[in-house]
């Protein structure tokens, strides 16, 4: 899988960038055909928002979270995709 970051009104640290492609690797555990994933980042004011747009074969994934930090907002994201991967993940095996 390949994973892309974003980022707008700043630059990551490399200790961000590391979280967020641990908290990715995770969604492969739900689904290893993920073809891509993107990942942007925006700092506004005093929010933090995380939006996540995972890439299948046939779908798309798109999850979002703000919030006051940006590790915070990639946990809440990440188990958002996660939700919505299992649940596709599930409907394809019932059919």
């Amino acid at each position: 899988m390949k994973i892309n970051i974003t980022s707008r009104h700043f630059t990551p640290s490399e200790h961000l960038k590391e979280i967020i492609f641990q908290k990715v690797q995770k969604i492969l555990k739900f689904n290893p055909l993920i073809i891509n994933c993107n990942v942007i980042l925006t700092k506004e004011s005093n929010r933090e928002k995380v939006e996540i747009i995972l890439h299948l074969k046939g779908n798309d994934f798109i999850a979002s979270e703000s919030s006051g930090s940006f590790e915070k907002s990639i946990n809440i994201v990440v188990d958002k995709i996660i939700s919505q991967v299992k649940k596709e993940h599930d409907k394809s095996i019932k059919h």
